[in-house]
């Protein structure tokens, strides 16, 4: 490197990051592209021991020592894919599922007027709701109303079920073949992997930072309500990954150009 100032080296970042989650066992799964990333940074820090002087009243700095350096991860992502939901949640990636089939007579006990009340199954049609034991057939619109889509049943207000006290109810109905996709809440106790960023920056030196071994999690509040994008954001450490790659155990950053 000269003396003189290199406006090529000024960086205006831009870029991909990828995830690849370990298993418990700490194997891979393969990388995933995060999405939208506005902020992808590495932060070091050091933790420090100084000695002062005791000679004099001033108490001089007499010696600064680095006993160990760590280095922070910080990555905000603006989608919501059940994968960085999973990350961000500590959870896991799983599924909804459901195949055609109908239900006879599914009890649904002390119901009120003016509340909601799930079935056990989603994606409801031909739904039928009476009293239990089996007797009155209610009236869809004025005694209650469906919420076909997540599986509900709403007493009306006004309405003949439960007009004087609470009451128990059987509904039946079909429901339809359900393939979803999902994030299991709170099924890991940590999120650990591999961590690749490819920048394609705006300005300056192409980079790519691959941080072998990296323990993330949620860092704030996720609003899923709110007047601004929503956001999620993971921080975490760079772990020494010393077995697989001895000469550079925490990372790896090279100029792609």
């Amino acid at each position: 490197m000269g003396t003189e100032v290199n406006a090529n080296n000024i960086l205006l970042g831009r870029g991909k990051v990828y995830f690849d989650r370990f298993t418990d066992a700490g194997v891979p799964t393969g990388e995933i592209f995060l999405g939208n990333t506005p902020t992808f940074e590495l932060t070091p820090a050091s933790e420090d021991i100084k000695k002062y002087s005791s000679a004099t009243a001033a108490a001089p700095l007499i010696c600064s020592d680095v006993l160990r350096v760590t280095v922070g991860i910080r990555i905000v992502g603006d989608e919501f894919s059940k994968e960085n939901l999973a990350m961000a949640l500590f959870g896991t990636v799983g599924s909804y599922t459901q195949a055609t089939a109908g239900v006879v007579d599914e009890a649904i006990t002390v119901v009120e007027q003016g509340r909601f009340y799930p079935t056990l199954y989603r994606g409801l049609t031909s739904v039928v709701v009476t009293t239990d034991p089996a007797g009155t057939t209610y009236d869809v619109d004025d005694d209650y109303t469906v919420d076909a889509v997540s599986g509900r049943i709403y007493i009306v207000p006004g309405g003949a079920i439960a007009a004087a006290a609470a009451e128990d109810i059987l509904v039946d109905y079909t429901y339809a073949t359900q393939d979803l996709e999902a994030t299991r809440g709170l099924t890991a106790t940590s999120v650990k992997g591999r961590i690749r960023f490819i920048g394609d920056p705006a300005r300056g030196p192409k980079l790519e930072c691959v941080v072998w071994r990296a323990s993330v999690r949620s860092d704030g509040a996720i609003s899923f309500i709110g007047d601004e994008y929503g956001q999620f954001t993971l921080a975490g450490d760079v772990e020494s990954d010393a077995v697989n790659h001895p000469t550079e155990p925490h990372y790896r950053i090279i100029k792609i150009s």
